[in-house]
């Protein structure tokens, strides 16, 4: 069922219906209203708040939390800049074993390098070669397993954020020692999977969307299941928590705004306008949007150690959404 749904999405020729995607923040009957336990928090730099905040759980799925965007517009601008012209850099692991040399022989950045290219076919074509940057507690994909020897430290205005965001949802022990950054050109896709490799499987996975629309899976824990389907947009929120935090899930479509029905509005919208409360780069910003027109980024951030557990004691397979 989970494998028939992901290539459903997937397809091409024809394309799929998305009458049956659920987006967030709509009357959709699956869609409960959560109440906050911290609504009355003080509020937080780059986020509405959380008074504001619209969150469901999705029925049928305990512990499946949605989030509708609560990010300002600069502050989705921030996070893709810091995704891009940060996070793929010396101490984290990139996917991009046959660049890092070169990389390392001209001595910048995977994102400074990027803007050197300057055939537009070619720049993309570097672009797209990115996939994935990991944070913190580096992921061995060779023994599938986290590395204690790699534990590099973590982001810190990406932890304070992350932590802020489990408080008002009730996590208030989330640790936020480990992330994978994904980065999906329009048409990609993640295979259908579960994440385990956390000595701590009880603690939830955060997961946080900048830029095109995707649509997201999410079953049980059997392939057998049938999932449901959910629209992800740009500064929406997952967070998989009790039973949801062992289910199969998996992204089947990263798109454009023309596949998907008008009155769903577009995604630009969602980073357009401005925060004074933040600063703004210009300069950089102008090369990040060409880059976000044609990809989707995911910062899947998960607790790696239980309470009180200072180094790793078991492995498994880690993935991402």
């Amino acid at each position: 069922m989970f494998q028939t749904a992901f290539k459903y999405y997937k397809a091409k020729t024809p394309p799929p219906s998305f009458g049956e995607v659920i987006p967030i923040g709509s009357n959709h009957p699956k869609l409960e209203s959560v109440p906050l336990p911290h609504a009355d928090a003080k509020s937080f730099t780059g986020l509405l708040p959380p008074s504001e905040w619209k969150v469901y759980e999705l029925s049928g799925h305990p512990g499946l939390l949605v989030v509708l965007n609560p990010f300002t517009p600069t502050a989705q601008r921030y996070w893709m800049v810091r995704c891009l012209a940060d996070y793929p850099s010396h101490p984290n692991t990139t996917n991009q074993i046959g660049a890092r040399q070169l990389i390392e022989d001209v001595g910048c950045s995977w994102w400074e390098l990027l803007q050197t290219i300057r055939s537009p076919v070619e720049q993309r074509k570097f672009a797209k070669s990115l996939r994935w940057v990991t944070l913190g507690y580096q992921y061995d994909w060779t023994r599938k397993v986290y590395d204690e020897a790699r534990r590099e430290a973590f982001p810190s205005d990406l932890g304070t954020m992350v932590r802020y965001v489990a408080a008002v949802l009730g996590y208030d022990r989330f640790s936020p020692e480990a992330a994978i950054v994904n980065y999906y050109p329009i048409g990609a896709t993640l295979a259908g999977h579960t994440d385990h490799s956390e000595d701590d499987q009880t603690a939830p996975l955060f997961s946080f969307s900048f830029g095109q629309p995707a649509v997201f899976l999410i079953g049980g824990t059997s392939r057998e299941e049938r999932p449901d389907a959910i629209l992800l947009r740009s500064g929406d929120i997952v967070v998989m928590s009790g039973a949801s935090r062992l289910c199969y899930h998996a992204v089947p479509r990263v798109c454009t705004d023309v596949e998907l029905p008008a009155v769903l509005g577009t995604s630009a919208a969602r980073w357009q306008g401005e925060d004074a409360a933040l600063p703004r780069d210009d300069v950089l910003w102008s090369d990040v949007e060409q880059y976000i027109q044609y990809s989707r980024i995911n910062i899947n951030v998960r607790q790696v150690l239980k309470a009180n557990q200072q180094t790793l004691q078991r492995s498994g397979c880690a993935s991402a959404s």
